[in-house]
């Protein structure tokens, strides 16, 4: 048995052997050498959290100009920055707040030119290159050219969603983070509620950066507050605008293998301006669901409601401005309970009590307040706070096979301050310095306390398995940099720490949870297994500590080398330093192929290499090809190290039982004999840091005044992505069972035969290391490939319409990586493991966010054209209506051809598929939305203040866009595969939808603005 686990082991493994000191040393040495040796090549491409102003200075004969005086002023806050061009002509302001400038250029013996109302968006890298006139200073020469379309000197893969974007579009919910839908090569991530997925990467290895700062849930692996699974935790009325990065992002950027999304909150200026908003709706306005009509169910209550304002404005003109906003949801709606079987006497049957549906809703309270202050023409401090209170009733489990006493209320609450201090260090060098707090915790609790029962295709009640629990974290991120101009080269370096220390109380399954196969084996009192855990030796409780201390240094260069083409490149270094196990199980199977769980080793080489380029084709600004590579490292989150801290056979001990089970609802009250042995968590000795390389190349065309068209393609190859595993099984072996005609019982000569692969074993899997039961190992030799194609239409805001439209074909395939797999029996963990955990590669197939074609148009047309009505009441009436609108559609995603009941027999009864079926092989329907916003403005008293009277329609057309569907094809027992299809029970067809997305939903606004 030893042999087999070590040979098991060994598949995945190498046999490196470094200590960590040695590890630690080298790192200390290859970060000195290289800040040393990047001195002279750093980084100036799109900023985070700001902006960017450049061009090249010439003459009439085309000769640059070096030494003249370039200034940036702000009207609407007093900022104003001067600097003189290189001997290369070269100007550049980097760390511009987004917002409008006017830039003008003096030189002697020439005329002073100016352009007014530049307008610079967060990430934006703006190039004015100006031709002077010869004369005089004095003379001034007006620039009347609009702010290019094509930023020709960015070499990123990057789509602004701009302010009248995120004001005037509609958006379900008000989650700004829902707008980042609208660029190419991003979709929701399935996997889990919530998560978005940049090039075929999982949520977790995004990121979220807010004014320049991490906002992220370093323990879940999502954004601050757990944005998109719980509500927004910055409200929509406070961002200004945000760039999705999807590709070749800079080396200041990091911490994301997948994509980056960079926002930033709004400001004061010198003028007072505010909001005052009330949204409204309730199920009257509301079309029934699919679910509900086909089931003769009248519309399920519903009330949403969601009120606010901000107000933002001098406190000392042209030097100190305060924003503030506030931001309140309350949602109220029924969960109707219809499992895919449904029990026997339904409501009147002894599950009856376990099918009246029940409330769901949510509480969620939002404020920001912010501080610019200009202290002086060289220094500039901006402050932020942001806090978010959200409580969830019965948001800990819910669905349409959940009983309300498996729920339970839960609560996310959130601090964040962030600020940044800029100072001018003479002409060419900026200094930036950022310190940014997240304080996040996170409880959940439980409806009950009782045991929780699993009914295989049926209900799910008791206590959930995971609550009551708490998440309390907080990190600390100091960054630095500094910049500086020389010649055609834009310099910039720094570093970027992260310090998170986080404390994590989970119970998994310490008050116990039955499986049953169907409900007459729990009506007759026979469980399929039962899983239950205890606090280890010692322990009171399971409470880990898994902190991490980030680690990055950065370097780069953006290089004019002629008027047409800019480089940029340059390296990142990132280094993340996990606090290790206390715990070494002293088991000898273990030790003897080197798992120790008292180690989480950490990858010491993590460097990321980044080039891109930008060329600009003609001598005009209306043709621009850029392209892009880069290798980005993602995090490990801290729940997956929460896990490798307390599953290890001593802190936390988790049981299944499938023999001599106890008796519903009785529990154990200690752990069983050595006939029951643990789960184990264990973290592969060759742990890598999960990375991608990532590949851009677009062209982008100017078409007429307002409109460009990019035509691109992006690669992303993920590498050493993380996966879970069980290693304490024997080879698969191949078995032949019977599938039956029907859903009855069937005796062999009725039965077809079919091959299928399965674990040695008796009463469940032979385990090499008998101490044990699972043995998940978390590796990371998962991988994928993303290969994406896209034509993207932008249309800036002229004669009062712009508009978005992108259409994107794509393709995802991987090896099942997930980093969040880490609770054995709960049913949503164990189905993000491969079917066969010895051999995962088998599972190569599409992955969960593989969608091959994508559309998506989004626009906002402001409707005024009865200015030349002389009746003052029409043309009140026909003037000031605005449409947005938001459409979007797509194929079908990808499921799995499951059979329950464990017919691999490795002790997961989540993770079969049936016989001779690949991974992902089922497509479902299609997706298509059409959301409406149309909005008319009514002025009060003065032209400052007006009432904006707004109606959304979601789904407008009511399309039953189906969310999931029944892909159970057999349940498995005793060597026969029998269909779950019952004819005389619809819901259980296979490919029956279980639930869809929201049909047409109608919601009324007002919003006073000034």
């Amino acid at each position: 048995m030893l042999v087999a686990l070590r040979f098991r082991y060994a598949r995945c493994s190498s046999n490196r052997k470094e200590t960590m000191a040695v590890m630690k040393r080298r790192v200390v040495s290859i970060v000195i050498i290289t800040v040393l040796l990047q001195g002279g090549c750093l980084f100036a491409q799109s900023e985070i959290g700001s902006a960017t102003l450049n061009g090249v200075v010439t003459d009439p004969s085309n000769a640059v100009v070096a030494g003249a005086k370039v200034t940036v002023h702000s009207a609407a806050t007093g900022l104003t920055r001067s600097m003189e061009t290189t001997n290369a002509g070269l100007y550049r302001f980097g760390g511009l707040p987004a917002g409008n400038y006017d830039l003008t250029i003096e030189a002697p013996g020439f005329k002073t030119a100016a352009q007014k109302e530049i307008l610079l968006t967060v990430g934006a890298v703006v190039t004015i290159d100006a031709k002077l006139e010869v004369g005089g200073i004095t003379e001034t020469v007006s620039v009347a050219e609009e702010v290019p379309l094509i930023e020709t000197t960015r070499s990123n893969v990057a789509t602004t969603v701009n302010t009248r974007s995120i004001i005037d579009l509609p958006v379900n919910g008000r989650n700004f983070i829902d707008f980042t839908v609208l660029t190419p090569g991003v979709v929701k991530d399935p996997t889990r509620g919530g998560d978005l997925a940049f090039g075929g990467q999982r949520g977790p290895n995004n990121a979220l950066l807010v004014d320049g700062a991490d906002s992220n849930n370093l323990f879940f692996g999502q954004a601050t507050g757990r944005t998109g699974l719980r509500p927004y935790a910055f409200s929509q009325d406070a961002v200004q605008e945000f760039q999705v990065n999807a590709s070749a992002f800079p080396a200041e950027v990091g911490r994301a293998s997948g994509g980056v999304i960079n926002v930033i909150t709004r400001s004061g200026t010198n003028e007072f301006h505010g909001t005052a908003f009330e949204f409204y709706r309730d199920k009257g306005l509301n079309a029934n669901t699919l679910i509900n009509n086909r089931a003769g169910a009248r519309k399920s209550p519903y009330h949403f409601n969601q009120f606010g304002g901000t107000l933002g404005g001098p406190i000392q003109r042209d030097k100190l401005f305060f924003f503030v906003s506030y931001d309140a949801q309350r949602n109220k709606q029924t969960q109707i309970v219809v499992p895919n079987v449904a029990p026997p006497g339904g409501l009147a049957g002894p599950f009856g009590k376990y099918l009246k549906p029940y409330l769901i809703g949510l509480e969620n309270n939002v404020g920001l307040a912010k501080g610019d202050w200009n202290i002086s023409d060289k220094d500039r401090l901006s402050v932020r706070y942001n806090s978010s209170r959200y409580t969830g009733r019965n948001q800990e489990s819910f669905g349409s096979n959940v009983a309300e006493e498996h729920s339970g209320n839960n609560e996310v609450n959130t601090d964040n301050i962030a600020a940044v201090y800029n100072r001018t260090l003479g002409s060419r060098v900026l200094a930036e310095i950022r310190f940014n707090f997240v304080r996040d915790r996170q409880p959940g609790f439980a409806n009950t306390t009782g045991p929780e029962v699993n009914i295989i295709n049926g209900l799910v009640f008791g206590a959930n398995n995971f609550s009551p629990r708490y998440t309390n974290t907080h990190g600390y991120q100091p960054t630095a940099s500094l910049s500086y101009l020389r010649g055609r080269h834009s310099y910039k370096m720094g570093v970027d720490f992260n310090f998170l220390r986080a404390e994590n109380y989970f119970p998994g399954f310490f008050a116990g949870g039955y499986t049953f196969n169907n409900y007459d084996d729990f009506i007759n009192g026979r469980p399929a297994s039962f899983r239950q855990s205890f606090a280890g030796i010692g322990k009171i409780a399971p409470i880990s500590h898994p902190d991490v201390n980030e680690y990055a240094f950065f370097a780069q260069d953006s290089w004019r080398t002629t008027e047409r083409l800019t480089l940029n490149y340059g390296l990142r270094y990132d280094y993340f330093n996990y606090r290790q196990p206390d715990y070494l199980n002293p088991n000898g199977q273990l030790l003897a192929v080197d798992l120790r769980t008292d180690r989480i080793p950490m990858d010491a080489v993590n460097f990321g290499p980044r080039f891109g380029f930008a060329y600009r084709v003609t001598n005009s600004e209306k043709v621009a090809v850029r392209g892009g590579y880069g290798i980005y490292y993602a995090r490990t989150p801290g729940l997956l190290l929460s896990t490798a801290i307390l599953n290890n056979g001593f802190a936390s001990q988790q049981f299944l039982i499938t023999t001599n089970v106890p008796a519903y609802p009785n529990i154990l009250a200690a752990p069983p004999g050595p006939g029951s042995p643990p789960d184990i968590y264990v973290t592969d000795r060759n742990f890598k840091t999960p990375r991608t390389q990532q590949f851009s190349l677009q062209t982008e065309v100017v078409l007429g005044r307002a409109s460009s068209v990019t035509v691109g393609y992006l690669g992303v190859n993920g590498t050493h992505l993380t996966r879970t595993r069980d290693i304490n099984l024997l080879a698969s072996q191949p078995a032949t069972g019977l599938i039956c005609q029907t859903v009855l019982a069937c005796a062999a000569a009725e039965g077809r035969p079919v091959t299928y692969l399965r674990h040695p074993g008796a009463a469940g899997p032979t385990r090499p290391n008998p101490a044990f039961g699972r043995i998940s190992l978390f590796d990371s030799g998962a991988n994928s490939i993303y290969h994406g194609g896209f034509v993207q239409f932008q249309r800036r805001f002229a004669n009062r319409f712009q508009a978005q439209v992108s259409y994107t074909f794509s393709k995802v395939l991987d090896t099942i990586p997930d980093a969040t797999s880490v609770v054995p029996g709960n049913a949503g963990d164990d189905a993000k493991v491969a079917q066969d955990t010895l051999a995962p590669n088998l599972d190569r197939g599409p992955g969960a966010s593989d969608i091959r074609h994508r559309f998506v148009l989004s626009g906002v047309w402001d409707l005024n054209y009865a200015n030349s009505i002389s009746n003052p009441v029409l043309k009140g009436f026909l003037n000031n209506w605005q449409l947005g609108l938001i459409t979007q559609a797509q194929s079908g995603r990808a499921f799995n051809d499951i059979t329950t009941g464990d017919p691999g027999n490795d002790g997961n009864t989540a993770n079969d598929r049936t016989p001779g079926a690949g991974r992902n092989t089922i497509r479902g329907p299609e997706f298509a939305s059409v959301d409406l916003r149309i909005s008319k403005d009514v002025p009060l008293e003065s032209e400052r203040v007006h009432l904006r009277l707004i109606a959304e329609f979601f789904n407008i057309t009511n399309r039953a866009n189906i969310n999931t569907i029944l892909t159970t094809r057999y349940t498995f027992g005793g060597g026969f595969f029998r269909p779950l299809a019952n004819p005389a029970i619809p819901s259980t067809t296979f490919g029956w939808p279980q639930s869809v997305y929201d049909p047409r939903i109608l919601q009324l606004a007002a919003k006073i603005v000034f």
